[in-house]
């Protein structure tokens, strides 16, 4: 099974990658593999962070306008005396990709994130949940249907982030 699901994404690679994101296309969508470790007042609470986004992209002057959210999870570490928190954030980003040169590219996006907390006590799970405005510029480069970009997401409300990369594919 495991063998099968890789053969299929390698070949879908292979065949959508032409007609990914070129300069022509009007519309795309892509999905991407965010990690990177957190910044500013979560860094005493987790270790880093791993995530799953989609984009949505529209070709607009030299870049594309995008629309981007996914979940990127946050892993505790253990402090003793305090319940371990787990954290999950949900972001909704909208920005623009500006390309600067063939295959190189600037982005900035604005929105806001759902960031929500578990953590146990006396054997049941607790949640809290925090929302905040959110910005993420970024840069990177792109070669037909695959991307990587070095990103840095803030929430504004609490000065936290996640500094990382995007590895993305994109439709």
């Amino acid at each position: 099974m495991k063998k099968t699901v890789i053969f299929f994404l390698i070949a879908t690679c292979f065949v959508l990658q032409a007609n990914a994101q070129k300069e022509t296309k009007k519309f795309s969508v892509g999905f991407g593999i965010e990690a990177g470790l957190p910044t500013g007042s979560i860094t005493n609470t987790y270790n880093f962070g791993v995530g799953l986004t989609i984009r949505f992209s529209y070709h607009v002057g030299p870049g594309f306008v995008t629309l981007t959210t996914g979940a990127i999870g946050y892993d505790p570490k253990k402090v003793e005396g305090q319940p371990e928190k787990v954290g999950l954030q949900i972001p909704v980003r909208a920005g623009y990709k500006y390309i600067i040169q063939h295959h190189f590219f600037l982005m900035g996006e604005v929105g806001f994130s759902s960031f929500k907390t578990y953590y146990g006590s006396s054997g049941e799970v607790l949640s809290n949940t925090s929302t905040s405005a959110t910005i993420a510029p970024s840069i990177g480069y792109q070669a037909n249907a695959f991307e990587i970009s070095l990103r840095y997401g803030v929430d504004l409300n609490n000065s936290s982030g996640l500094v990382g990369v995007r590895l993305g594919f994109n439709f």
